[in-house]
């Protein structure tokens, strides 16, 4: 379907009005240039003076001065300098020539400023992390205070724990490394509203347990009232810390109404081998931001609407998932040093988009070598940039996508046009290096090596 006019003028319209205010003026030049020579060319009528009578002896008779003033000549018009088959054509090209310097200002102007402005990344309407939640200055706090809880942990679930925020209340949450000794998480929360009446609907639900008292199943929820109704005038905010102790090994971070998710400066949570973090809210101001200092073995990040903006490290998995919604994903991706330098493992990493714009790019380390295996798919219609440009891969590619743009990789015999006609269609380097990029959308993909 072609772009649709803009309404402007256009360049043949521009060079018609061009001629037009010519011919005007070429016009009004003429009719100046005659009326001044009307003036000169008046014939004098001057009776003579009453001394000339007098000493003539004229017998007082006055004789009419008949002498016609000489008047300059009427220069004639220069001929046209551009003729065609008889037809003066010098205006046609004097507003061409206009019109194509006016162009030529314009768009050097128009290509100045866009050499000038960054290009789009698609966050220029993210909103600010925390201040733009509002709802900070309510006035009535959970128990008029800070809240801790204490969580220990289920053995039986493999040391693992569930965090989940439900109803109506928005807020933070961050996460940080508990102390060096501790064996239960610890959560500090505080809870405020506009409403005194709905911070009283607030209910928690805590680890079950079985008869001799042994945790089965660690959680903390946190269950507030939805703001429908006559409740929808009020507003109710949580802002969350979880301390992570080093004897946690699982935790999933959970949030269905709108949050932002964050992590302490500094935080590693190093002693998980899964973190899961999930913002279920269909709400374009969700905030997820991954940390580079972050080194759980396997990560899975997966937000519906909003943003995932930031940088994360790949032990050994990464998911990064937005393929239920239309959450816009910017991530910096790298590999973290290999714990068996002599034999390191290859990370893993998936990336599932949905209707939201994605822009990941990986970058290699100079210190250490440790090989990809990649698969990036696009459920729905969305751009997805796939940035590698910053890392040295060697290996093959497999690029399926209804359009694409691809730099630094070279076809394989029986792939073309991103259509796979066998398991892979390009390579990168050394086509039999142990790296593997697979790409599978149904939009655009910018593929860059």
């Amino acid at each position: 379907m072609p772009p649709a006019r803009d309404g402007g003028f256009s360049f043949v319209g521009m060079v018609v009005g061009v001629m037009t205010l010519l011919k005007i003026k070429d016009k009004y030049d003429q009719y100046k240039q005659t009326s001044s020579e009307d003036e000169e060319g008046r014939v004098a009528l001057n009776s003579p003076s009453v001394e000339n009578l007098s000493s003539s002896g004229g017998g007082g008779i006055a004789l009419l001065d008949t002498e016609i003033p000489v008047s300059m000549r009427r220069p004639k018009k220069k001929g046209g300098c551009c003729m065609c088959c008889g037809i003066d054509c010098t205006l046609f090209w004097k507003a061409v020539a206009i019109v194509l310097a006016l162009w030529t200002l314009y768009y050097g102007f128009k290509a100045i400023k866009w050499a000038l402005t960054d290009a789009p990344t698609g966050l220029e309407g993210m909103p600010e992390f925390g201040t733009s939640l509002g709802c900070s200055d309510a006035p009535y706090i959970y128990n008029g205070t800070e809240q801790t809880f204490m969580i220990p942990i289920a053995a039986r679930n493999g040391a693992s724990s569930a965090f989940d925020v439900r109803g109506g209340s928005i807020g933070t949450i961050l996460i940080a490394d508990g102390a060096p000794d501790a064996t239960e998480i610890k959560y500090t929360m505080t809870l405020r509203s506009t409403s005194e009446a709905l911070l009283k609907r607030v209910h928690f639900a805590y680890p079950e347990t079985d008869s001799s008292g042994t945790v089965t199943r660690s959680r903390l929820i946190v269950d507030t009232p939805y703001l429908t109704g006559a409740d929808a005038s009020y507003c109710m905010r949580h802002d969350v810390t979880v301390f992570l102790p080093p004897t946690l090994r699982q935790i999933h971070i959970q949030a269905r109404s709108l949050a932002h998710v964050s992590f302490a400066p500094g935080t590693t949570a190093s002693s998980l081998d899964q973190l899961l973090v999930t913002l279920f809210a269909l709400d374009n101001r969700n905030i997820l931001v991954p940390s580079a200092s972050v080194v759980a073995r396997a990560q899975r990040l997966d937000v519906y609407r909003g943003y995932v903006v930031g940088e994360a490290t790949i032990v050994e998995e990464l998911d990064i998932e937005t393929q239920r919604g239309d959450a816009i994903a910017n991530v910096k991706i790298a590999p973290a040093a290999p714990t068996d330098p002599e034999h390191p493992k290859t990370v893993i990493l998936r990336t599932a988009s949905g209707g939201g714009r994605s822009d990941f790019a990986y970058l290699g380390s100079k210190a250490f070598t440790r090989n990809i295996q990649a698969r990036h798919s696009a459920s729905r219609n969305a751009d997805m940039y796939l940035r590698y440009s910053g890392a040295d891969v060697n290996g093959k590619v497999q690029l399926v996508s209804k359009s694409f743009t691809l730099t630094g990789a070279r076809s394989l015999a029986g792939g073309s046009g991103g259509v796979a006609t066998g398991d892979w269609t390009h390579f990168v380097g050394n086509k039999d290096g142990g790296d593997e990029i697979r790409v599978d959308s149904r939009g655009w993909t910018g593929l860059y090596f």
